[in-house]
């Protein structure tokens, strides 16, 4: 049973580098996070003001192109740019906007899981050389192993709490722009022209099936004379 002990003594203490390696890794990664954030309340802004103007008129692709649009929203743009007679392409790009913020929102649902996590595993290994160092008297030894753990908690809290909040924002913000953006597209799909071209292209020409039968037959009777 002590060999035991002593394997998990040593196998958890073997974690404790990783660990600490992985909390300054999610603090560096929350830090980017917010400054990250910061810089797309701007856009968030931006992006609203200009679609309450567009809602207030006619929204038409023209009056779109009168504003400067940022982020998700300047990429949707540039794809009415370029992809004017391809439809399909401009479907995928909004499919691919949904997909990134998706995939941001649960980025940040991981690391908000993520963080407290390594703060609590960093927190429990120095805690068994604490208790040694305090049951020999050395209280020296003890300090520095609970400075060790509750440091680690603390950045580990930090990291979940912020990554948390910020992505509970960027869900709803994210939800709001996937409507907006569905919503510009089936607007526009059918008919929006843009500087004299179609800017989504109709559906191919539908022969009435009785002309289709009738053309058929006047074909078949010019061969047979024939």
């Amino acid at each position: 049973m002590q060999a035991i002990h002593e394997l998990l003594y040593v196998l958890s203490n073997a974690f404790l580098l990783p660990t600490l390696l992985g909390t300054l890794a999610a603090f560096g990664y929350g830090t980017y996070v917010v400054g990250q954030f910061l810089s797309e309340i701007a856009d968030h802004r931006a992006n609203r003001a200009n679609l309450a103007r567009l809602f207030a008129g006619p929204p038409t692709q023209a009056r779109f192109f009168e504003f400067t649009w940022r982020g998700y929203f300047a990429r949707f743009r540039r794809a009415l740019e370029e992809h004017r007679d391809f439809p399909a392409m401009v479907e995928k790009t909004v499919a691919d906007i949904e997909h990134d913020m998706t995939a941001r929102v649960e980025r940040l649902g991981i690391m908000s899981k993520v963080g407290p996590m390594l703060g609590l595993i960093g927190t429990l290994i120095p805690l068994q050389p604490a208790l040694a160092g305090l049951a020999r008297g050395d209280m020296q030894a003890m300090g520095a192993n609970l400075q060790i753990g509750f440091t680690t908690t603390v950045l580990g809290l930090l990291v979940g709490g912020t990554c948390y909040a910020i992505g509970i924002v960027l869900r709803n913000w994210y939800q709001q722009y996937a409507a907006d953006l569905n919503f510009l597209l089936a607007l526009w799909a059918p008919s929006e022209v843009l500087n004299g071209q179609s800017a989504l292209q109709p559906p191919a020409a539908v022969v009435d099936p009785a002309q289709y039968n009738g053309l058929g037959a006047a074909a078949g009777r010019e061969a047979h004379r024939r």
